[in-house]
């Protein structure tokens, strides 16, 4: 990177906008970000002209100028609310309740005062009878605890399939088989990869087609209520060892559509629908969106004007949604009746084509999230997906966020929030540009904390934030402060993991161990381009050396039982989860996925050999979970 020189205006104007300057990379080298950058940075955030000193200097006035009468959002932590500043002279103001209730406000030199503890919740400060107003979150300053100490499994649940059906993909009724098994074992948590709505030609996970609907290509085909008709079988082409999105979801969404009709035509089953829809309204918009890009393709900017969406495509999505719905609550309920916890995974954001965009535009810039150059990407990475406008989710109270949490603490006991960092500061790229030439945009982190211990204490559910990478002090002081796990990765060096943490041996975006072992990922790395020869042998001779620390320390020879011997470790550490993977108990080479590839490498597609009801039956596989369940502290 050779970063054009700033002048002391432009890093006003940064400061102002809320863009870092300088920031500490993966190296722990200090990185300034450029003139030229800082400006695509800032104009994307604020939608300014900035070609010349003059509108660099009236922007840095416009930015000061438009700061409201009071702050958009107030914090209320464990329900006490601070002194609120007003910037202008105020004669009355209320606070009113979530519920309804009001609150008698105080207002004396510019300052308003609550004495009242607020419950937990989403209220809001309304000044002289609606001239201005803030919303205020009364949050705990604590999320509510992860469950501890616990075992964890995770396996992405399209990588499962069964004996009895199998149409491709896996389903919830087979991740409800691996949470039997697992409930045999004394696991605790039964985790999985995101599970929300996606385009029929999107495999990733983490780009899903909205953060506020589930897939229904996952829906159990053989626990429809009040139907009869057998699931789809496909051919063996579509039953392989990689899922085809495309293919199954057709074949799946086929069967579903017919289970719709039928659901339509059943005032029973109907009423069950409308009353899911009464306590989820947004669904109703959410399925006009899709019954929409169905018909125009899913690019909404190119949709005819004043286009109706047809009501049958809208009375499906809607149907497969509460299909969803009902059936992650029984699952989610069966495990907690087994003391277990559900544990699913937030993404950092949504499709730029996705619903979350088309229904509020406004609150996304023109650019990318993405991260910078680190030791594998040194270009940086432009994830695609689109950057929300902090005053913008400040203004509007963070609905998007808030909807997007909410919805998945509808059904999980555990939550992994990706990139945690982003609820401190997210790296953004501007559209024309590249990953490396982004920067930082700084979050309200008090305020996204907040929705975070708030909707985690009314579901009484745990979380963990997934913060590996170029972690700021920040974040992690933000984590311990509101008790979020955080995630280490167990590594040669076989340092502790600490007592508020989850511990792991391996994740979606790392080799395997037997393939890590194996250095199968840096041969993987060199055909992809990524390392040449040189690079490789030094990478080699590293991983070695590494493998021979495993080796001493254990007394271990072969992979496999140098694995056992790590998680035994794992297990009896002070970590307040392990976390066991799946396909490092099957033996995997394949990695889920190959960070920085698409079509090169089959993401997010990779499915097991062997099928839930073989996994039930192996009595190796039991008592290696329940020997780990065993090594836990109780």
């Amino acid at each position: 990177m050779n970063p054009s020189p700033i002048d002391t205006s432009v890093a006003r104007l940064a400061d102002v906008a809320g863009v870092m300057v300088d920031w500490t990379d993966v190296w722990g080298r200090t990185q300034r970000v450029g003139r030229d950058e800082l400006l695509a940075v800032i104009a994307a955030l604020t939608g300014m002209d900035l070609d010349t000193e003059s509108d660099v200097a009236g922007a840095q006035r416009e930015l000061s100028e438009r700061r409201p009468d009071v702050e958009p959002v107030v914090v209320a932590w464990d329900g006490v609310l601070p002194p609120v500043h007003v910037r202008r002279k105020v004669v009355d103001a209320t606070l009113v309740l979530e519920d309804g209730g009001e609150v008698p406000a105080f207002v004396r030199g510019g300052v308003i005062r609550v004495e009242q503890r607020l419950p937990i919740g989403y209220h809001r400060l309304v000044l002289d009878g609606g001239r201005a107003a803030s919303h205020v979150f009364a949050a705990p300053l604590r999320a509510h605890p992860v469950p501890a100490p616990a075992l964890g499994l995770v396996a992405p649940v399209y990588s499962l399939r069964s004996d009895d059906v199998d149409t491709g993909v896996g389903t919830i009724g087979e991740l409800r088989s691996v949470g039997d098994l697992c409930a045999e074992c004394g696991v605790d948590i039964v985790g999985t990869l995101p599970l929300l709505a996606s385009f029929p030609d999107v495999a990733s996970p983490y780009s899903p087609a909205s953060r506020r609907a589930w897939n229904e290509v996952f829906a159990d085909l053989t626990a429809l209520e009040g139907w009869s008709e057998p699931p789809p079988v496909p051919g063996s082409a579509m039953r392989g060892s990689t899922v085809d999105y495309e293919a199954v979801g057709a074949m799946v969404r086929s069967h579903l559509a017919r289970y719709a009709a039928h659901v339509s035509g059943v005032p029973r089953l109907r009423d069950q629908v409308d009353d899911f829809l009464r306590t989820e309204p947004e669904i109703r918009r959410y399925a006009s969106f899709r019954a929409l890009s169905d018909v125009h393709g899913r690019n909404w900017r190119t949709w005819p004007a004043s286009t109706l969406p047809d009501t049958e495509r809208v009375a499906y999505h809607e149907i497969v949604q509460w299909v969803m719905r009902t059936q992650l609550m029984q699952l989610s309920n069966t495990f907690r009746g087994n003391d277990q916890h559900l544990y699913l995974d937030l993404p950092i954001g949504c499709h730029s084509d996705g619903y979350d965009v088309w229904d509020a535009p406004e609150l996304f810039a023109p650019a990318s999230l993405g991260a910078p150059p680190d030791t594998l990407f040194v270009g940086g990475q432009d994830w695609g997906l689109p950057a929300p406008i902090p005053i913008q989710a400040r203004a509007s109270g963070y609905a998007d966020f808030r909807k997007a949490v909410r919805h998945q603490f509808s059904v999980a006991g555990l939550l992994r929030i990706d990139h945690v960092m982003a609820l401190h500061r997210v790296w953004w790229v501007p559209h024309g540009t590249s990953a490396h030439e982004g920067a930082y945009v700084l979050q309200a982190a008090d305020e996204m904390f907040a929705i975070v211990c708030i909707e985690s204490s009314l579901a009484l559910s745990g979380v963990v934030g997934e913060n590996l990478g170029t972690v700021p002090d920040e974040i992690r002081d933000r984590m311990s402060k509101h008790h979020v796990a955080g995630i280490v990765m167990a590594s040669p060096d076989i340092v502790s993991p600490p007592p508020t943490d989850l511990v792991a041996l391996s994740s979606h975006d790392t080799p395997t161990f037997v393939s890590w072992w194996d250095g199968e990922d840096i041969d993987d790395l060199v055909d992809l381009g990524v390392l040449d020869e040189a690079h490789a042998g030094t990478e080699r001779a590293t991983r070695a050396e590494a493998i021979d620390r495993l080796r001493r320390y254990f007394g271990t020879e072969s992979a496999f039982e140098t694995m056992e011997a790590l998680h035994r470790w794992m297990a009896e550490s002070r970590a307040a989860i392990t976390l066991i993977n799946l396909d490092d108990l099957l033996g995997e080479h394949r990695r889920q996925n190959v960070p920085g590839t698409s079509d090169e490498r089959p993401n997010w597609r990779l499915r097991h050999d062997r099928t839930v009801e073989q996994l039930e039956r192996d009595a190796t596989l039991i008592h290696t979970l329940s020997e780990l369940s065993s090594y836990r502290p109780r």
